[in-house]
């Protein structure tokens, strides 16, 4: 039985009555337990996290000094690059009709991958 439904038999058997939305009171477990377990992980695992917000470039200096750490699966390296570079230029439809996405790829391999 999980915590809100132990709550919740708690107060019945005692002869009250539950009050107020239990979808509230699930949302607010729910928040709290992915809170926690982001928590854990990001101690427990902290290097998994930094070296994804590095790759990702999310973590990096503005100035574009480091922006050749930038890799991202199925996005050519010195493509992202020059385009992360000249993003005020903008990109043409020619260019954007070049890009591939790949549609069989594994999920959980289009986020980040090795330099």
């Amino acid at each position: 039985m999980d915590v809100v439904g132990a709550e919740e038999e708690q107060i019945v058997l005692a002869g009250g009555r539950l009050e107020g939305s239990m979808v509230g009171r699930r949302r607010v477990l729910t928040t709290w337990g992915v809170g926690e377990a982001w928590e854990r992980f990001s101690r427990d695992r902290k290097e998994v996290v930094v070296k994804a917000f590095r790759i990702l470039g999310i973590s990096l200096p503005i100035s574009s000094v480091c922006d050749e750490e930038i890799s991202v699966k199925g996005i050519d390296s010195t493509f992202l690059i020059d385009s992360l570079q000249n993003w005020k230029v903008g990109w043409s439809s020619e260019e954007e009709d070049e890009i591939e996405l790949d549609e069989n790829e594994d999920e959980h391999d289009i986020f980040y991958e090795e330099s």
